[in-house]
């Protein structure tokens, strides 16, 4: 399995792989143009969203098998970058092989390139699996409850 920055053409596959990590956390997403979006959040200069994608390295037509996006984002408190993790998502049956902690190794990397000391990231309180591979790469969870208000009518 192979790890790489997204590409304009995985958009198309993007959509399927969020339909499902949205199922899986619970949620119901629709398509209304997000391809059309995301080209210009991961290709701005700079981009507002960063993507990688994972797949068989070795298959004739590339099927994407999970992805994962983050943004850099400035905290008030310390006036310093950080990643933020949106979203990594891996189909279940690529799981338990070490391609989580490979994206979250290349995530670091990022990190690192970026002048960001800190990556973030949030889960739902029900993905058990999530938390524990979360904490096996040391990650630590926060006590804080995430919240949203629609901005239109």
């Amino acid at each position: 399995m192979r790890v790489r920055p997204l590409r304009h053409s995985d958009l198309g596959q993007l959509l399927g792989l969020c339909i499902e990590h949205a199922e899986y956390e619970g949620v119901v997403i629709e398509e209304s143009d997000q391809a059309q979006r995301w080209c210009s959040a991961f290709l701005a200069s700079p981009p507002q969203l960063y993507g990688w994608v994972c797949s068989e390295s070795d298959a004739a037509i590339e099927v994407l098998e999970g992805y994962m996006t983050a943004s850099i984002i400035t905290s008030t408190w310390s006036a310093t970058p950080y990643v933020f993790l949106d979203c990594i998502y891996l189909k279940p049956h690529t799981r338990r092989h070490g391609i989580g902690k490979k994206m979250l190794s290349l995530l670091v990397e990022f990190a690192h390139q970026h002048g960001c000391q800190e990556i973030q990231w949030q889960t739902t309180l029900s993905n058990e699996t999530g938390s524990a591979f979360y904490r096996s790469i040391g990650g630590v969870p926060l006590t804080k409850m995430r919240w949203t208000l629609r901005a239109s009518p």
